[in-house]
């Protein structure tokens, strides 16, 4: 009601077209408005509960479930602070807790954004700048931008973080534009908002240098320094006071160890990432590196159009809204985490609302052709966010019921660290174990899971895996598996994987068969295991020892099956572990193991055959490193590692 007031529209009289005392554009105008809303809460709630809980929403049920002071003390421990997740417990306790009641809190924020938009638009823009019906412009476009309704429809804090940032940003312009004279309800309402918003996700910070600037510019232009920027000061000290002592409680939530390598933090790669999901919304649908170059052109006819209007105050307060945090953000994680996973782009999705008010100047009427290029970029993707299965999210509810279906009584369940989102669909009757415990963290080594299967006595092992190449880069808990037993399938639901391993009891460690090999001068193989046995059209494992001497570059490593006359019968060449642990980012002090599973032909012949091993530079191809075994050098840089033998399959 605030928003539609403040854009200038007759609230206090009847909202129908039979009011003869409104003029006709007001009576559009109202309807415009009206039907803009109303087009935004369908988009989000339609199959608002279709999709099941992916990994990150289970873990907001899960908080939100805890008593307040559990839930204070394990979000310290996370990189999302409490507000969301009490308001979550507060919601729950009124609506209920299905997924799509727990989601209507982020449908309800993001509408609200909408609306917000309608009120900033005709606020900032007012003036000459083309038909008053121009200034929904920025509500339309958020009402259909595919990152909006994307991240509207989950059981996260971004919606509201939107929400909360643009309500501080409209408070600013409030409060620093000249015609209002009581403007200090104002300010005080931006600063509780943008405390509101960091207090749900560290990210709406990067608000604040974004404020600073436009007030300064503000003093400055107007030489009212003192009038604007001792008030402002005592807002920011104000917020300061409710962020920095959570801030110093919860530091041990910013800096954990992910337990992999991941690429440098670049400026412009970060930047990248949030204009893709600006484009496509939580997702990279195969249309948006055809549309970056476009969305950059219509930004930029924008700010032309505003800076041949002279419209140096808008353009400034929305440029600084929507640019300035983007920049601060990836400068920062840029300097202080250059080689963490600390950025995503929905941690900035503020920006983009405050993007799309660029687009409320259609004057030039050239101008008019920025929105309906985003319209024309966004509607494709919109209709794939609701039909393409290949965008949907994690299946988590098709798997906990898979897994709940085939379950026997000696079956244990295996996560690969807690799902609670699994856990939010109840395994009923499964026995569950989590390698490791909790929501962070990495597999370093197998042996209390083992144990822990063990204790169960279990002859099936069932993995329930997400991001396992993250988790369990090394692959600890499959490879001990596969010597321990067989696997007897595999199901896929997006990045859920459930193997299904028969085993038997108790399982053991994997035994290593020593070797002393060397590759060049800096990597040693010091352990092999492999299955003695295969049937052709099955799979054949290998699990590598490395220990690297000195820090190496990336090298690809083959393993090649070779018959007796010397003909290679099969292969596996790859990167050692995964790209998130590439041989440049080993640690020189510890042993990794490096498994690899292959196909075995369906027509190879029964017999006995060998196994060799090289290493190579994959930017050569052919170039192998120097291969030493025993000491001595091995013919034509290849080391075999033992036989296998190949039975046909009956």
């Amino acid at each position: 009601m605030l928003a539609l007031k403040n854009v200038g529209w007759p609230l206090t009289k009847k909202w129908n077209f039979k009011n003869e005392n409104l003029k006709m554009e007001d009576q559009f105008l109202i309807f415009n408005s009206k039907f803009l809303i109303l087009l935004a809460f369908i988009l989000r709630v339609f199959r608002l509960g279709s999709q099941s809980l992916w990994f990150d929403e289970g873990w907001s049920w899960h908080l939100a479930m805890m008593p307040l002071a559990e839930m204070i003390e394990v979000t310290a421990g996370d990189r999302s602070p409490v507000l969301y997740y009490g308001l979550l417990h507060v919601w729950i306790g009124l609506v209920g807790q299905s997924e799509l009641a727990m989601r209507y809190l982020s449908v309800f924020a993001d509408v609200a954004t909408v609306a917000l938009l309608l009120a900033f638009g005709r606020g900032l823009m007012r003036g000459k700048l083309g038909p008053r019906w121009a200034y929904s412009i920025p509500a339309l476009l958020w009402a259909v931008s595919p990152m909006a309704i994307w991240f509207a429809q989950e059981t996260r804090m971004y919606a509201l973080v939107g929400t909360f940032c643009m309500t501080s940003s409209y408070a600013l312009w409030r409060w620093v534009e000249p015609s209002r004279p009581t403007r200090t309800p104002w300010l005080i309402a931006s600063a509780l908002c943008l405390a509101a918003a960091i207090h749900s996700h560290y990210y709406a910070i990067f608000l604040l240098p974004a404020h600073g600037c436009i007030v300064l510019g503000w003093a400055v232009s107007t030489h009212q320094i003192k009038r604007y920027v001792l008030p402002y000061t005592l807002a920011v000290v104000g917020i300061m006071a409710t962020v920095i002592p959570w801030l110093i409680y919860a530091a041990r939530g910013f800096a954990y160890s992910d337990g992999f390598v991941f690429p440098l933090n670049t400026i412009d790669g970060r930047l990248m990432e949030w204009a893709r999901a600006f484009i496509s919304g939580g997702f990279n649908a195969p249309s948006v590196a055809q549309w970056q170059l476009l969305l950059g052109l219509a930004l930029a006819l924008q700010i032309l159009a505003l800076a041949w209007l002279r419209r140096w105050r808008a353009l400034m307060f929305v440029l600084a809204i929507a640019i300035l945090p983007l920049l601060s953000a990836t400068i920062a994680v840029r300097v202080v985490y250059p080689y963490k996973s600390v950025f995503h782009a929905r941690y900035l999705i503020y920006a983009a609302p405050a993007l799309c008010l660029l687009f409320a100047a259609v004057r030039p009427r050239l101008s008019l052709l920025a929105p309906f290029a985003l319209l024309a970029m966004w509607l494709p993707n919109v209709i794939a966010n609701y039909t393409d299965p290949n965008i949907a999210r994690d299946d988590t509810r098709a798997a906990v019921q898979h897994i709940t279906e085939a379950l026997t009584p000696d079956d244990v369940v295996v996560m690969q660290r807690d799902n609670f989102a699994a856990h939010y669909y109840g395994l009923k009757g499964a026995k569950i174990l989590a390698a490791p415990k909790g929501l962070h963290g990495t597999l370093t080594n197998e042996t209390q899971i083992v144990n822990e299967i063990n204790t169960q006595t279990a002859k099936r092992v069932r993995l329930m895996l997400w991001q396992d190449d993250v988790v369990d880069p090394q692959r600890l808990l499959e490879s001990t598996l596969w010597a321990n037993g067989f696997q007897i399938g595999e199901l896929n639901y997006r990045q859920i994987r459930l193997p299904l391993f028969q085993v038997q009891s108790p399982l053991r460690p994997i035994t290593f068969s020593p070797i002393t090999a060397q590759f060049g001068e800096a990597l040693a193989l010091n352990g092999v295991w492999l299955r003695p046995s295969a049937i052709a059209g099955d799979w054949f494992y290998v699990v590598l020892r490395w220990q690297p001497l000195r820090p190496i570059a990336n090298y690809k490593v083959f393993i090649h099956v070779i018959d007796a006359t010397g003909k290679l019968v099969f292969q596996r060449d790859k990167l050692t572990l995964s790209e998130l642990m590439p041989m440049s980012a080993w640690p020189t002090d510890q042993p990794l193991r490096d498994p690899y599973a292959v196909v075995v032909p369906a027509d190879l012949p029964a017999g006995e055959y060998r196994v060799v091993l090289g290493v190579y530079d994959p930017a050569t191809q052919n170039t192998r490193l120097s291969a030493m075994l025993n000491g001595q050098p091995a013919a034509n840089n290849a080391v075999q590692i033992g036989t296998v033998k190949v039975e046909s399959r009956k």
